[in-house]
């Protein structure tokens, strides 16, 4: 019988592998048993969405875990709550491994609480409460559940050290659980990811990348990020080595990373422009001396934060007062009666290079998608002449399934050195402050996908939503019967 064992790790990115790949032995054995493979992502790239996806082989719009922030609503769950992940359960490629009677250990990073019925042990951690939870409960006596507990910020702070060490040393505690979990529980498929090479790249991006405009020159952190990625390999090698060699091995990610934006489009100028966003009758000359001083509060807060390193303080006051997100993404002087689409930002001040835009539905509600992406499509950037959009379309046209309407009525990709910006009244082109506070950002086309097996018969080009009915294939359990979205990449007869 096959045994696997699957090692997620957030944001790992297959880039920076390849680049550090003679310091990585455990990655370099891993690529070259994997062969020629590339790994897509889906959209948006964001880690509930992305997780989402490998764990299920559906589409988003399948899944449901969409999340994209409407200024007009209340903020994002996540800022108070954990992600609603009861659309999955049932649904993983552990919950279809269990039902062919494979027995399972599992250990996510993401979406796994709270923990659900499954063919062994799943173990769960909110990322809100810290409250951690494993199923079935009498385990609970068996195995100290609080040394998978989450201990870390979002961001660093000004103690960038103390972070650093608090990180490696949740790393440790991680592996240090999960390999006893390895060796002293019955299973055919085990499971375990983990996620803080996000967050390190995610602040250390400009000390390491000589071609991000912030890079500062030589500097002490400059080699952290491959620091990590020898730690992860390190890991790797211990896991495999406990597991045998008869045990197939998968690493898999949800996202790529690297540089934020620096330049911004601001989309609700564009749409403003075109009519389908109105302002406020006296603010259709400009903005009012209460509205400019906001603005500028807006930006002056950006501006402190980025110089004082206070992301993880605002992080935390944004949690306990979820009203002062609103406030940031807020447009409080657009006529929203008479407004016809505005932009709905997913990171909210993040300025990602992704985003979605809403149409209020009305009778020239198609004449108006269909105006606004020929309008975004066409945006040069003034330099250089060319398009900034990769892609704009209808949500419908990206993907299909029942929580479609998670997503905006018109979803775009914009090239990665633009982000998408809310500001109205303003200069259509502007700059991003957010790349100064957290200047790492997803990459939807750079996650990783390595095996420790080389199959004759591999399809070259794979995606995340191909990862569950891949994994189930290769432990034995028929796939044809599922109505996944993504296939099983080692059958011939796809």
């Amino acid at each position: 019988m096959t045994k696997i064992l699957i090692i997620g790790i957030d944001a790992l990115d297959s880039e920076t592998i390849t680049k550090h790949i003679s310091d990585l032995p455990n990655f370099r054995k891993l690529v070259s048993e994997t062969g020629e493979i590339n790994f897509d992502g889906v959209f948006p790239p964001d880690s509930p969405t992305s997780w989402g996806s490998i764990y299920t082989g559906l589409n988003p719009a399948k899944h449901g875990i969409v999340l994209f922030v409407d200024p007009l609503k209340r903020v994002s769950k996540m800022i108070t709550k954990d992600v609603d992940d009861r659309a999955i359960h049932g649904k993983t490629f552990w919950d279809l491994a269990s039902a062919h009677g494979k027995k399972v250990c599992i250990l996510p990073h993401l979406l796994g609480y709270p923990v659900w019925p499954v063919n062994g042990v799943m173990i769960g951690r909110s990322g809100v409460s810290g409250d951690i939870q494993i199923y079935p409960p009498e385990k609970a006596e068996t195995y100290d559940i609080s040394k998978f507990k989450w201990n870390l910020g979002l961001f660093p702070g000004r103690n960038k050290k103390k972070y650093i060490e608090l990180t490696k040393e949740q790393i440790r505690k991680e592996m240090e659980f999960g390999l006893k979990m390895l060796k002293n529980t019955n299973w055919d498929l085990f499971f375990i990811s983990f996620g803080e090479l996000d967050s390190i790249q995610y602040s250390f991006w400009n000390y390491y990348d000589k071609e991000d405009p912030s890079y500062p020159g030589k500097n002490s952190y400059e080699t952290l990020i491959p620091e990590f990625y020898k730690l992860y390999d390190d890991l790797i090698g211990k896991f495999m080595s406990i597991a045998g060699q008869e045990t197939i091995t998968v690493v898999v990610s949800d996202h790529g990373i690297g540089s934020r934006p620096v330049k911004l489009i601001n989309i609700n100028e564009l749409l403003c422009r075109n009519g389908f966003l109105k302002l406020k009758s006296k603010e259709k000359k400009g903005l009012s001396a209460t509205q400019r001083f906001i603005q500028s509060s807006k930006r002056t807060i950006l501006k402190t934060v980025s110089k004082h390193d206070l992301g993880n303080i605002a992080a935390a006051i944004i949690r306990l007062f979820p009203k002062g997100k609103e406030w940031f993404i807020s447009s409080d002087h657009v006529d929203w009666n008479n407004t016809l689409a505005y932009l709905s930002d997913q990171s909210g001040i993040k300025n990602y290079p992704y985003g979605g835009i809403t149409v209020l539905k009305n009778k020239n509600y198609e004449e108006i998608r269909d105006t606004i992406i020929k309008e975004l499509s066409g945006i040069k950037d003034p330099t250089t002449g060319e398009k900034i959009a990769n892609w704009v379309c209808k949500r419908e046209d990206l993907y299909s399934g029942e929580y479609i309407e998670n997503y905006p009525d018109i979803v775009f990709d914009l090239k990665e050195d633009y982000g998408a910006g809310t500001s109205v009244p303003a200069n259509l082109f502007d700059e991003s402050l957010s790349h100064s506070i957290v200047p790492g950002c997803h990459k939807q086309h750079n996650a990783t996908f390595l095996i420790s097996e080389n199959y004759e018969k591999k399809e070259h080009n794979m995606t995340l939503i191909d990862f569950a009915p891949t994994v189930l294939g290769i432990i034995g359990v028929d796939t044809a019967k599922y109505e996944f979205d993504g296939k099983d990449i080692f059958r011939n007869d796809f």
